[in-house]
């Protein structure tokens, strides 16, 4: 596609624009609906697992299917599963804001993450494919400061959205949104991107994305559930079943490609070093930022009453810190420190989390005036300031050794680690909050879950100490990466 000759400058810049938009939109669907849980969770009377199934569950969708979705992209061409992602991503957009239980906005927001995992792999191939080599890396920072920006304005937008009620339509305008953007997006990719050939020599690995789903499954249903209905003996075998699953995953992948297959994960690339440490350490630190905001919510908005606006303006500071450190102060700190600079960012978030549960324990003051003054805005751009020093740092590190011809697979498996690092966070969090709805929230409430992020960032902090230096010329990454906000 690139150097079409059907795209001139101006087409191809509203061609990158369209893909763009799509883009945003996926990243703020993650994270603007926390600040709609409380409205949602009165409105449909959903209880406490229900109302983490809403955030976990698109996480869960997005993260199985997300080498799948690149894979189609391959076999039917970009453009083609590009369309087919968001104008369905859409409709799914529109079957949660229309959803009249809370079983059914479940239903839809894991409708929407299977949509999402279709559309975004081919943002990255698509924007690959608009600019020569020489030109891609204004593009992809653009596309890695927007995205880190965007995942971290969800709240902010939700909030202004649901308190300023458009129309009368309450929490369903978080969804409803997505219809205009999703419209525009398809029609400007319908009359700007070109079509592209499949790729031969493409497979599908569907029994490895089964194997994955039930492992999945086995580990985050129980985990989620336990605290609500009780520790009953059926989610008790299941969770006791997610180990075999996991090793009956693994067993597959290496049959497949022993036989010369594609599996959903490449079992070589374990073998080196630090991609072993680095998938391990995706997998435990990138879901602390989509649980610390879903806590967040529940504990403050829920449970102290803070308004949707005053929540907005408790998630600015993370924004900006994300702006300041993706755009300039981590780019800075990666080229003085180089991987060391993992370290830094995880202790900047460890000392934000930290600040947070003295806010809550009331040790800075009353904590609802605290958490609504510098202690708590603090507390928040450390959160996003880690950001920028962690995510672009550890695909690099991560990916260094990776051979050419394994890179995007082995950055898909990067970034579907990430979606399951969040659903994994969300759970532990939703386990150790108490149970009873808004009376037993508060803020006292984070200083049971808090602990839980606490422990999940010491363990991160040990295994970034262990990671390889970068060294001087990374392999390059065909795929590109997702921002570690997502």
């Amino acid at each position: 596609m690139a150097g079409h000759p059907m795209i001139d400058g101006r087409r191809r810049t509203l061609a990158f624009t369209v893909v763009l938009i799509a883009f945003v939109m996926d990243l703020l669907d993650v994270t603007i609906v926390n600040v709609a849980l409380p409205a949602m969770g009165q409105a449909l009377a959903a209880g406490p697992a229900q109302v983490a199934w809403t955030v976990a569950g698109y996480a869960l969708a997005f993260a199985v299917l997300l080498i799948v979705g690149g894979r189609l992209g391959d076999l039917y061409g970009h453009r083609t599963m590009f369309l087919w992602g968001v104008g369905s991503f859409t409709l799914a957009s529109l079957a949660c804001g229309l959803a009249p239980t809370a079983p059914a906005l479940v239903a839809a927001r894991l409708a929407q993450g299977a949509c999402a995992a279709l559309m975004v792999p081919q943002v990255l191939t698509l924007m690959q494919a608009l600019y020569a080599p020489h030109e891609r890396m204004r593009a992809f920072t653009l596309f890695g400061l927007l995205g880190g920006v965007s995942a971290a304005l969800g709240p902010v937008v939700g909030g202004l959205l649901l308190d300023a009620d458009p129309l009368g339509l309450g929490w369903r305008v978080v969804f409803l949104i997505n219809l205009p953007v999703g419209g525009l997006a398809m029609v400007g990719a319908l009359r700007l991107l070109p079509p592209d050939p499949p790729q031969p020599g493409t497979s599908l690995d569907l029994a490895g994305t089964g194997w994955c789903l039930l492992a999945a499954c086995a580990w985050a249903v129980p985990l989620v559930q336990g605290p609500e209905q009780g520790w009953s003996l059926p989610l008790l075998a299941l969770l006791a079943s997610a180990p075999g699953w996991t090793w009956a995953l693994w067993r597959h992948c290496q049959r497949l490609a022993a036989r010369g297959g594609q599996p959903i994960v490449q079992p070589a690339l374990l073998q080196d070093r630090g991609y072993r440490l680095g998938l391990g350490l995706s997998l435990l630190c990138t879901g602390v930022v989509p649980a610390h905001l879903f806590v967040l919510t529940l504990a403050w908005q829920m449970g102290a009453g803070l308004s949707a606006t005053q929540m907005a303006l408790l998630c600015l500071p993370i924004a900006l810190g994300v702006m300041a450190s993706v755009s300039w102060l981590g780019r800075l700190a990666f080229a003085r420190l180089g991987a060391r600079c993992i370290f830094w960012g995880l202790l900047l978030q460890t000392l934000g989390v930290g600040l947070m549960a003295a806010v809550a324990a009331g040790m800075l003051g009353a904590p609802v005036a605290a958490v609504q003054g510098l202690p708590g805005w603090l507390s928040q751009a450390l959160l996003g300031l880690g950001v920028g020093f962690i995510g672009p740092p550890l695909t690099a590190v991560t990916l260094q050794s990776v051979p050419r011809a394994q890179a995007g697979g082995a950055s898909g498996a990067v970034n579907a680690g990430r979606q399951f690092a969040a659903v994994a966070a969300i759970a532990l969090v939703a386990a150790l909050l108490p149970h009873g709805g808004a009376p037993a929230l508060g803020p006292h409430s984070l200083l049971l879950a808090l602990p839980g992020l606490a422990g999940l960032l010491g363990v991160s902090l040990v295994l970034a100490w262990r990671m390889p230096a970068l060294s001087p010329a990374p392999a390059p990454v065909s795929g590109g990466e997702a921002p570690a906000a997502h």
